[in-house]
């Protein structure tokens, strides 16, 4: 199977989410995603100063090095997860010049950078975590002066993840999904390697909301911030037609094929050009 990753890679053995349902990180759906959202992006890429919100291990900020960009900077939110980053682009001996990983939280770096500091930005598994989704997206057009790579889910994740997901599937429909509304969702705060902001204590645990807007809802703020917007296309890798109520009980996900997230627009990638 051809892509950037093999079966020995030190980022696929570093990673803890090799066997989730929705986007495990094993080899076939890292590729498959790094090809969709990298390799078909290549051009806001190469020779080009990258941004990645939420660069966790540094796997997409490595991949993006490998096509061709000129450097990479990366933030996330946790000091562990940072330095394994920056354990592995020194045993893959990536050119320290290249790449700076920092851990800060998003909006705060937003916040603090210049305008169009940044050719390129990344934005993968991360606009959901945050309370202000448009917030981050605003910012991100004014630290960009080209291209933002977004992938995200939507709000059909709130009906197929979490405790609460049986609730809310019984409480939308279709209809409901086809307008531009967003969803909260309570979630545990601590993951299995990483810790969400913006926590609360319940009942002694600490949670965190989740924010999922619909399909239309997204597209609706790329209008407004100006975006010239394409939805990527995932149909190689799409093994067959899905809806969201396809994955909601354990047995559906245990069968799933990673890109019955994709195939059911539970989650969605899109390349948005900055118009300045």
């Amino acid at each position: 199977m051809p892509g950037l990753f093999q079966e020995d890679s030190p980022f696929l053995r570093a990673d803890t989410r090799q066997t989730r349902w929705a986007i495990p990180y094993h080899r076939e759906c890292l590729n498959a995603r790094t090809e969709v959202l990298l390799v078909e992006n290549k051009a806001a890429l190469a020779g080009k100063s990258v941004l990645d919100i939420g660069s966790h291990i540094g796997t997409f900020a490595y991949s993006a090095l490998q096509l061709g960009a000129e450097k990479v900077h990366g933030i996330d939110t946790e000091t562990e997860t940072t330095a394994k980053c920056l354990s592995l682009f020194e045993e893959t001996k990536v050119d320290p010049s290249r790449y700076r990983f920092e851990t800060r939280d998003a909006i705060e770096y937003l916040e603090s950078v210049e305008e169009n500091s940044f050719d390129t930005a990344l934005c993968f598994g991360v606009l959901y975590y945050v309370a202000e989704p448009l917030t981050l997206l605003r910012l991100l057009k004014r630290a960009t002066r080209e291209t933002i790579l977004l992938d995200t889910f939507t709000a059909s994740y709130a009906a197929v993840q979490g405790k609460e997901a049986p609730n809310i599937a019984d409480s939308i429909t279709d209809k409901t999904l086809e307008q531009p509304m967003a969803l909260y969702a309570l979630t545990r705060a601590r993951k299995k390697d990483y810790e969400l902001q913006n926590t609360f204590q319940h009942r002694g645990k600490p949670l965190s909301l989740t924010t999922y807007p619909t399909q239309a809802l997204l597209e609706l703020w790329f209008e407004s911030l100006d975006f010239q917007y394409r939805k990527m296309d995932w149909s190689h890798y799409i093994q067959q037609t899905r809806h969201y109520s396809d994955l909601i009980t354990s047995d559906q996900k245990r069968t799933s094929h990673w890109a019955d997230v994709y195939a059911s627009n539970i989650r969605v990638a899109y390349q948005l050009k900055i118009q300045k």
